[in-house]
């Protein structure tokens, strides 16, 4: 009978380690665990000891959608926390809508960079980034990240453009009347002809379609993702998103990508914007928009119109005080 009680217990013992070796096991690679699903603010929780000195990647779920390609302006949810203390020092999901930024480029920390190109749409993707990928010695003060730190993040890969990506649209007669003519492929910037002795409107008109999007209606709120090219009424070529932006004493070069820093389609705070007439127009459209006289550096007034493609909108963000 000693003997049997002797058996019970081991195999009761080895029923306990079974358990805590399969705790352990819950954690994936680099010893950290997200829960959550694709679209939700993660939690995340790492074994105990250090990380591991070499940035690790993992997808927690695989997307169904195109492969991120280097150069494109990539939009993300995520979750940014420090291995050593725990903290989520940021994270999009309590802002309500995702970020967009260029990837492969330098645009972000080399461990997004590196950990994030050729991966699909759709997909989850933890990655461990230790701080000679991240921050460096230099760290983050005002995020709280020490130059030793290694960070933790869970990006849910949203959607991604080029300038070659295509735009889901069927081109269409000009929505209102104007003298401008747009033309050209829909994976390329456009070709604006305007005819000699075109004068500014004494106020800007009503946005014109030129190719009408199969997306979602634009939304008032909305923050877009797009293209554009700005031409004045001589017919000259202002600025254009196809062209690569040349360094500053602020930020390095980057070359030619689609933008997020369109203005909101408002009006915001009260404060009528030059995209407001966007609402109801689809996602995918490439249109036409004249914009409210302006003055340049020395003063004198400007007067342009912008042929933007709109690639993708979202809510813009709430105001989290982070």
């Amino acid at each position: 009978m000693r003997k049997l009680l002797t058996l019970v217990a081991v195999a009761a013992l080895g029923v306990s380690l079974a358990s805590c070796g399969s705790e352990k096991d819950e954690f994936g690679a680099g010893g950290i665990k997200v829960t959550s699903d694709f679209g939700q603010k993660p939690t995340v929780t790492h074994r105990d000891g250090e990380p591991e000195k070499g940035l690790v990647t993992e997808v927690l779920k695989e997307g169904d959608g195109p492969v991120v390609k280097k150069g494109e302006l990539l939009t993300a949810n995520y979750l940014g926390q420090i291995w050593r203390d725990g903290k989520v020092f940021d994270n999009s999901y309590d802002r309500g809508a995702p970020s967009s930024f260029p990837i492969g480029v330098g645009g972000v920390i080399s461990g997004w960079d590196e950990g994030l190109v050729g991966k699909k749409i759709g997909s989850r993707v933890m990655l461990s980034i230790p701080s000679d990928k991240g921050y460096k010695e230099t760290g983050n003060e005002q995020a709280g990240i020490k130059g030793d730190d290694t960070l933790i993040f869970v990006v849910d890969l949203v959607s991604a453009a080029g300038n070659d990506t295509p735009l889901d649209a069927d081109p269409v007669t000009p929505s209102a009347p104007t003298k401008i003519k747009v033309s050209g492929p829909l994976n390329a910037e456009p070709k604006v002809t305007v005819p000699a002795g075109t004068k500014p409107p004494a106020k800007p008109g009503k946005p014109v379609v030129f190719a009408q999007g199969k997306g979602k209606p634009i939304e008032k709120g909305d923050q877009l993702i797009g293209r554009f090219v700005i031409y004045d009424y001589a017919g000259k070529k202002q600025a254009s998103t196809w062209d690569a932006q040349p360094a500053t004493a602020q930020s390095p070069g980057q070359p030619a990508a689609p933008t997020d820093q369109l203005p909101t389609v408002g009006p915001t705070n009260g404060q009528a914007g030059p995209l407001d007439g966007f609402a109801s127009i689809p996602v995918g459209s490439r249109v036409l928009v004249e914009l409210p006289a302006s003055k340049d550096q020395a003063g004198k007034p400007v007067n342009a119109f912008a042929v933007i493609d709109v690639l993708n909108a979202f809510p813009a963000p709430k105001q989290t005080g982070q």
